[in-house]
Formats: structure tokens, C-alpha cells, sequence
């Protein structure tokens, strides 16, 4: 009997789909695709007539919500055509009702019906309605657990100065940053990350782990990080503003940093643990967009026990000792944008310590704005003058077979996917090492790389001091790769660059001397740090 009542029903669905003042119709209509915001909603409408029995393709579309609210729109909607339908002037977090009308035989009736077709989202999940932050408490209860914080959006909507109050960093791997914060211009200012609590952790930074989120329009200032009372044994990620990104529709632009002190001691009298770093003035680890980003009159200062890292198919791993002015690291294949970058006035101070006899062996890339850029994607509009200061020292006992290779340059230590274009450094390098190393590249724009670049010009000197080496190469632009493209064409030098190794003058004749630079760069970002 069950049965017979479940086909019974069966039958009477398909031969009466609509039925509304005594019409009755095969002809339905087909909502999908609702996409509610905090006051609007688009969806997609087909009507199907089977038996052609519409009188016309004019239909009416009722939005029905609390307090008798009621909205109608009239759409022509052809047959076999799905149409996007947009209605606004909703409010947050309700619940509507949608019925779709049309007619036949001059008799208007119901095509579709449902009583919770969606709910419109609360203010703070989507970019376009965000949630305000006036209050330094404010902007640190983002990182509240259990919150939902991690993927809702802000806009700040003053300066918010913590008057030298310690931070906790906002958001770690389990829950990453997918939502958005636009500072509208305003300054986060006097804060400091430095207790043991805080700064025992892999994702060091304000904003720590981020994912698909959106950070713009900030400026950060008198911002300090130091790890001295606990410093971290793993794999360590650093970073003023966020310290490793883990998706690329990653967004970072318009960002300021003025007076900002990194300091990071990192795997002291550690041996078996992974001794992987990646640290920026602005980020540790990072891929997306990432543009028009300035670093002024700031300090990162790295004590490294031993570097870790091996090469793969002449490709540098990502394990090893990742630092500069920007990022560390630009992970491999990712970025979408990457431009518009100065670290200006600023230090980078690189010291490595092998504290054990096992250690040794490892890679170490240090950059003005980027350790390593591993992205396939070119970039533009590079500038910087920051002082690179890089000291090595080895363990008296380890082995020959166990030595570390360096590649420090003024804008990048390396790039071997990306083109360049309009890169500039202005500032002075200097290299010490104890005792012989594997190899170090070492160059005023990038050490290693086997990408071309166009408007690239250099200055400042480059000064190594050091016992022995296996191999050095040291240039204005190291360009590995043969070919028809000619470096001493598109990169040209100042009168003065210079590089000395252990007081011997590396030959730079090859080079055109320009006197003041402006005909070597076309933009005026860059153009713009021209003294």
C-alpha cells in the first residue's frame, strides 16, 4: 500500500508541477545558484516549458522577507536560457522567500516556490561590508580561538597605537587568515612581540599564518620582534607583517614599514632538529600579489646556528636560510604580482654560527629584497640601498665535505625562473667568513640567476674578506645562462660600484658607467630613490 501512495504521489508531481488559481501546468521554473552577501543576492533562473503552454517568456520574480518587505522584478527570460537575476537593498542575516510567476491563458500562476530560498551574510563576511577596528584590543581580539575571526574581514577606522604593549601573534596554521584587513591609511604603531610565550612559535609576526586573505592599505611603525627569551628551535617563520602565506590569491599592497627591529636567534645547540628559516622585513614565507610595499629605517638581524639545504636538479631547495629586506622567500611557482618593493635606509645583518661539528652543508640566501625568488612569474619595480652585512663562522671540526654555499645580492639572492625588470641597488655589502667555504655568489643586483632583466642599474660596493674559497663568482648581475641576450647591455653601473675580494678589485670595465641613472630606469618608482 506504501508503495501505491509513493507512486500515486509520484504521478501527481509530475502532471501538476504549478497549480495556482486553478491553473494548472507542466511549465516550471528553475532557481540555482543563490550568492547572498550582507545586502544583496544574484541567482540563476530557467523557466522550462515542456508543452509549450506559457502564453508568453514575461515572468515575475517576488522576493519576500520579514516586516512585510516584498520586492518584485519583471524578466523576459527565453527558452532554453538561464538568466542571473540580482536584487539589493536587503538586510543582514535574514531569510527570504522567492517565488517565480508566469502565466497562461491570461491566468498569472506559481512556477517555483520556497520559503527559505537563502540567508544574507552578517556584516564582516564579505570585503564590500566589513567589520571596524578602532582599538588596539580590537585588533588583537582577532586572534581570539574559536572566534571565527580567521575568516572575516575589518577596516580600521583609526591609528591604533598599543604604546609598547606586547602582541600576540594573530592566526597559526590550524586556523589561517582568509579574511581581509584594509587599513584605509591608518598607522599600527608601538607594539612589540617578545615574551616567551609569543615568541615560541614557528609563525612569528602580527598576522602570522595567512591563506586567502587580504591585507592593504597599513602602516606599520615602531614595530619589534625579538626572540631572545625563548629562541625557537624549528622550522622558523618571521616576518613584521606575516610570516609564511600558504595560498596564492594572497593579496599584500599598499603597505608601509618605518622603524621596525627584527632580532632572531634560531636553532642554538640544535643538531637533529630542522634548522630552516625564512625571514623579511615585511613576510618569512610568501607567494600572490604582493605590491607597492616600502621598508624605511628598519633592522633585521639574524643569528643562525648552522644552515641547512641541498640543491635538486640545479634548483635550490626551499630548506635552507632564507633572508631579506622584503621576504625571505618567494615560494616556488607562485606569485602573481610582484612589484613596486623599496628597502630603503634599512640593515640586514646575517650571522652564522656553527655551534656542532655535525653541521655544515647548507645554502644561504640573502637578498636586499629577497633571499630566493622561486616564482615563474617576472617582477618589476625593485629598489634598494639596505647594508647587507653577512658573517660565517664554521665549527673548527667540521668536515671539508660539510660546507655551506652563500649567495647574497643587493635586490635577490637568487632568481632563476622570473624576469627582472627595472631593478636598482644603491647600497653596500659586506662578506666575512672564517674558513673555507663550498661557493658564494655574490653580487650587487642578483648573485644567481639564469632569467634575464632589462632597466637594471647598480651602485654601492661589494667587500669580502675571507681566508679561502672553492669557488667565488662575484658580478654586477650574474647571469648564468648563454644565449643572445647580453648583460652588459641592459645592466649598467654607476662610477660608484665596486667589489673587492680580500682588497683584489674585480674588473667591472665591461660595465657602461652612467652618471646619474635616469636614462638606465623607466620607472618612476624606482626613479624615485635616484639621489
Amino acid at each position: 500500500m506504501k508503495k501505491v501512495f509513493v507512486l500515486l504521489t509520484m504521478m501527481a508531481t509530475l502532471l501538476l508541477v504549478a497549480c495556482t488559481q486553478g491553473v494548472q501546468s507542466n511549465a516550471r521554473a528553475v532557481v540555482s545558484s543563490y550568492n547572498p552577501t550582507t545586502n544583496s543576492v544574484s541567482f540563476k533562473v530557467e523557466v522550462r516549458d515542456p508543452n509549450n503552454e506559457l502564453e508568453n517568456r514575461d515572468f515575475k520574480i517576488v522576493l519576500e522577507g520579514p516586516d512585510n518587505f516584498k520586492k518584485e522584478v519583471n524578466q523576459t527570460i527565453a527558452k532554453n536560457v538561464t538568466k542571473t537575476i540580482s536584487i539589493d537593498g536587503l538586510s543582514r542575516t535574514t531569510t527570504y522567500a522567492l517565488s517565480v510567476f508566469g502565466t497562461k491563458d491570461g491566468a498569472e500562476f506559481q512556477l517555483y516556490r520556497t520559503n527559505t530560498a537563502f540567508e544574507t551574510l552578517a556584516q564582516g563576511d564579505t570585503q564590500e561590508d566589513p567589520l571596524f577596528i578602532s582599538t588596539p584590543e580590537k585588533f588583537q581580539a582577532l586572534g581570539d580561538k574559536d572566534s571565527g575571526n580567521h575568516k572575516r574581514h575589518f577596516k580600521l577606522t583609526a591609528d591604533l597605537d598599543f604604546e609598547g604593549a606586547e602582541f600576540t601573534p594573530l592566526f597559526t596554521s590550524g586556523t589561517p587568515f582568509t579574511g581581509s584587513v584594509d587599513g584605509d591609511g591608518h598607522t599600527i604603531k608601538n607594539l612589540k612581540i617578545t615574551v616567551k610565550a609569543n615568541v615560541n612559535r614557528s609563525y612569528l609576526s602580527i598576522f602570522g599564518y595567512a591563506s586567502r586573505a587580504t591585507i592593504k592599505n597599513i602602516n606599520f611603525e615602531n614595530i619589534l620582534i625579538d626572540n631572545n627569551e625563548q629562541p625557537y628551535t624549528g622550522i622558523h617563520y618571521v616576518g613584521v607583517v606575516v610570516s609564511k602565506v600558504s595560498n596564492n590569491d594572497f593579496v599584500m599592497e599598499n603597505i608601509t614599514i618605518d622603524n621596525a627591529s627584527i632580532t632572531i636567534r634560531h636553532n642554538i645547540n640544535q643538531s637533529a632538529l630542522n634548522r630552516n628559516l625564512y625571514s623579511g622585513l615585511v613576510g618569512g614565507s610568501l607567494q600572490g600579489k604582493i605590491s607597492n610595499i616600502v621598508v624605511t629605517n628598519s633592522e633585521l638581524n639574524i643569528s643562525q646556528y648552522a644552515v641547512n639545504g641541498t640543491y635538486s636538479n640545479n634548483d635550490p631547495a626551499t630548506a635552507g636560510t632564507y633572508v631579506g629586506g622584503i621576504a625571505g622567500l618567494i615560494e616556488q611557482d607562485k606569485g602573481v604580482s610582484i612589484g613596486k618593493l623599496a628597502v630603503i635606509d634599512s640593515s640586514i645583518d646575517v650571522y652564522i654560527n656553527q655551534d656542532k661539528k655535525a653541521l655544515g652543508g647548507g645554502l644561504l640566501f640573502v637578498g636586499g629584497i629577497f633571499g630566493a625568488n622561486r616564482s615563474d612569474k617576472s617582477v618589476q619595480e625593485l629598489v634598494s640601498n639596505a647594508e647587507i652585512n653577512v658573517e660565517i663562522k664554521r665549527h673548527a671540526d667540521t668536515e671539508n665535505t660539510k660546507l655551506d654555499t652563500l649567495y647574497v645580492g643587493g635586490i635577490m639572492g637568487t632568481l632563476l625562473k622570473a624576469n627582472a625588470t627595472n631593478i636598482y641597488y644603491f647600497g653596500d655589502i659586506t662578506v666575512e667568513y672564517d674558513a673555507v667555504m663550498k661557493e658564494i655568489f655574490a653580487a650587487h643586483l642578483i648573485a644567481s640567476t639564469t632569467r634575464s632583466t632589462t632597466n637594471a642599474l647598480a651602485s654601492g660596493s661589494i667587500m669580502i674578506t675571507a681566508p679561502n674559497v672553492f669557488s667565488s663568482t662575484l658580478d654586477v648581475y650574474n647571469y648564468l645562462s648563454f644565449g643572445p641576450w647580453n648583460k652588459l647591455a641592459a645592466v649598467k653601473i654607476l662610477d660608484a660600484a665596486l667589489i673587492k675580494f680580500n682588497d683584489q678589485e674585480t674588473d667591472l670595465s665591461g660595465y657602461e658607467v652612467i652618471a646619474d641613472g635616469q636614462s638606465a630606469l623607466t620607472s618612476e618608482f624606482v626613479k624615485n630613490y635616484l639621489s
